[in-house]
This record gives C-alpha cells, structure tokens and sequence, in this order.
C-alpha cells in the first residue's frame, strides 16, 4: 500500500481544519495546539528605563518561536485598589503599525481599571519601531506565513500573547480574575474577535472594525489577500467566524459604515453569529485609525459596557428585542429594551450596491455611495422605531443613541429578495 506524501496529508488535513462548520471543534483544537503554557501567568521582566508615569514598561516570557525563546514587550497599570477590593481589568489589543501603547492603557487607568498593552510583533514603542532580541515572528502581510507550520505562523503567537497577558493580569494580586475584558482594534478586532471564541475566562471582548468571514469582505480583507483557493483554504484557518460562533460572553461590534478595511456587512454578520449576548454598533462615516477607537468621546459603547459588566456600575447598552425586516418602499419597525434613555434614532440607507472602490493608485478603498441618514420615528413610551425604506434602498440599518451618547444598531439588512 503507498502512503500519500507528507505534503499532501498536510495539505488535506489543513483543508478540513478550515472547512470545519464545528466552532466547539475548532475552538478545542486551537486550545490544543497552544497548550496549556498560556493559561499559566508568564514570567515577567521590568524595563523601568521605558516607564511612563504610573505605567510600567515590562516584558513578559512568550511562547518559544523556531526553538528560541521569546518574550513580549508590554506596558502595565495598576491603579490603587479601594481598600478591601480588587481591580477590574482590560487587555488592549493594537491593531496594524501599532505597538503597545501606554495612553491606551492610562486611559484605562484613570478610569480605575488595571490594563495591558501589548507588542505583538516583537517590537518596542519607540520610534520607528525597532525589533528587540527576543521578539517572535513578525506579522506578514495579510497571512501570507500560511505555508510555514501551524505554530511558527504570526497569527498563532498573536493569539498566544493575547493569553499569557490575560493570564498575567489573573496573576495579580490587585486584580479579580473574574472581571477582566478585551477589546482590540483593526487587526486587534481580527485577534480580539478570535480569542474571544478560544480564551472563554474574559468577561467580555469589544472588537473594533476587525471581525470574521474575512474572506467574504467587499474591502481590504477580501479572500484574505490570497489569490487562489488552497492558499484561501489554509489562510482560513484563522478567521475569527471559526471560533466566536456562538461565543459564551458578550461581544460588543464596532465599526463605521464606510470602513475600507472590514465592509460592515461582514461586521453585522459576525454580531448575528457570535450569540444572544452579541451587540452591534455602526457609527456613521467613523474614519479607521488607533486614537479614533479608544477616544471615550468617539466609541463610549466600549467604555459603558465595561462599567456594567466589570464594576456593576451604569446601565447596560440599549438591546434590540425585535429586527426590522422588510422590502424597499415598505415601513419597518424595530422594538427595542434600554435602561438608559434612548434620545434619537436615525434610519442609514444604501441606494446602490455595498461597492468599495480605489479611484486612483495613491487613495483609499471607499464605499462607491455612503449610506445616508433618513427620518425615522421614535416612541420612547412604546420602545419602538418606525422608518420607511426609500424606494431604491439597497442596504439599512436602524441606530438607537441613548443619552451618554452609545450607539447601539440593528442588523444591517438588504432588501433584496432571498437568492438574489
């Protein structure tokens, strides 16, 4: 009997690992492969010369790469626990041409939270930013490692860093273990939305404009940057829609309606799939970048969940009960709960294709026609939404703003007919 060449068994078995429908399965093999090294707080390692303030500059103990050790450069604050109690916490998840960054977590640390942000990809905040001697694999365009072994490939040690700095925050004396967040932005939304479905000790995860079914987006992320499909099918192995599937804890979405990065209708689809507990915030025309996505003016979504789920303090975010659902031309209706008084709301409409496009070499993906504001009415007493579709509506949704400013959204939704 011949035995089929090692490339092709791997080939196969990389194959079924991605084309798994089964988020339990996939979630229990990544655990498997990681091993239980990241849920064992890492050794740490303080470089005080890089402290800002109150945050310590440390480096913690990785995961070994190509057979030599690693370890992460992070930034670390600890505000003063209330005599007699412990800290909630939040690790900060940077996203493509970040690093750690300690306003990020001074953010966090004001509010009273401990919190860490980490460099994923083995560099130090300064400018420029240089590699350090024990830094892991670097990230490579858009999965192009796809073809070294599973665990020499970025995205692995990504998600392993993410853990052994959730597993460090446990650790901590100052720290309640049971009250610890995520929330990470562009590729930290990619990473955060992922690690959400395999790490099930956070309280909750906020990912921001990064998401799942990378290979479905009309933008940036569209097949993954791979260009035929057994480069696809490997790269799929990490997209975060296998393992946040009916995620056990709440998963806050956000995202603007234009993002070129990760199209909304892949945001809305990743919110719909990740579970009961899952909430969608579309913020109209939000422009991508780091400081946009933690500025509390900007996204307050983040930072009111936090306060309600970590210190049992403020009211939760607004809660849809009841999608609109309905054909162009036709009134549609959404019910909705909220705690908090909901002050506006505001139906976006799409009159053409959910199109991005790039008008010339040196610009941007954008979406061809933004989606635009219409009438839509609120009735605060019966906790309903009513609005009607232009007759050329192509895509909607609904946007319910409470009076802190969160914004909470339906489903985005075509009005094109089932098959279309």
């Amino acid at each position: 009997m011949r035995t089929a060449p090692i490339a092709l068994l791997l080939a196969l078995t990389f194959t079924s690992l991605n084309t798994s429908a089964d988020p339990v399965a996939a979630r229990a093999a990544l655990r498997a492969a990681l091993g239980e090294a990241v849920l064992t707080a890492p050794g740490i390692h303080p470089a005080p010369e890089m402290d800002q303030g109150p945050i310590k500059a440390i480096y913690y103990d990785a995961l070994p790469y190509e057979n030599n050790p690693t370890r992460v450069f992070a930034y670390l604050g600890v505000p003063a626990a209330p005599e007699g109690q412990k800290l909630p916490a939040m690790v900060l998840v940077h996203g493509g041409g970040g690093t750690a960054f300690h306003d990020w977590v001074k953010i966090w640390h004001d509010k009273g939270y401990a919190a860490i942000s980490m460099d994923l990809e083995g560099q130090l905040p300064t400018e420029g930013h240089p590699r350090h001697a024990l830094g892991g694999p670097s990230r490579t365009g858009m999965f192009d490692d796809e073809a070294k072994p599973r665990n020499a490939q970025w995205m692995y040690h990504a998600v392993a860093d993410i853990m052994l700095a959730h597993s460090l925050l446990r650790s901590l004396p100052e720290v309640d273990p049971a009250r610890i967040g995520m929330t990470g932005i562009s590729w930290g939304g990619v990473l955060s939305s992922l690690v959400a479905g395999v790490d099930d000790r956070f309280a909750f995860a906020a990912p921001v404009y990064g998401c799942g079914y990378l290979y479905d987006s009309k933008g940036y992320f569209n097949r993954m940057g791979a260009k035929d499909d057994a480069t696809l099918e490997l790269r799929k192995y990490w997209d975060p829609a296998r393992y946040f599937t009916n995620a056990p804890m709440p998963m806050l979405w956000v995202n603007g309606d234009n993002d070129p990065h990760f199209s909304v209708d892949t945001m809305s689809r990743s919110h719909q799939s990740a579970g009961p507990a899952s909430i969608l915030s579309i913020h109209p025309r939000m422009p991508h970048g780091h400081g946009v996505s933690w500025e509390t003016n900007m996204v307050p979504e983040i930072y009111a969940l936090a306060d309600h789920l970590l210190k049992g303090s403020g009211a939760p975010l607004a809660r849809i009960t009841k999608q609109p659902e309905a054909q162009k031309g036709a009134t549609v209706i959404l019910h909705y709960e909220s705690k908090a008084p909901v002050v506006s709301a505001s139906l976006y409409a799409l009159t053409a294709p959910l199109e991005y496009d790039q008008k010339d070499e040196k610009s941007h993906l954008d979406l061809v026609q933004p989606f635009e504001a219409t009438e839509a009415l609120l009735d605060s007493a019966a906790k309903t939404v009513t609005a009607t579709l232009p007759e050329n509506c192509t895509w909607y949704y609904i946007n319910l703003t409470d009076d802190r400013g969160c914004i909470v959204s339906s489903d985005l939704q075509s009005t094109a007919k089932p098959g279309k």
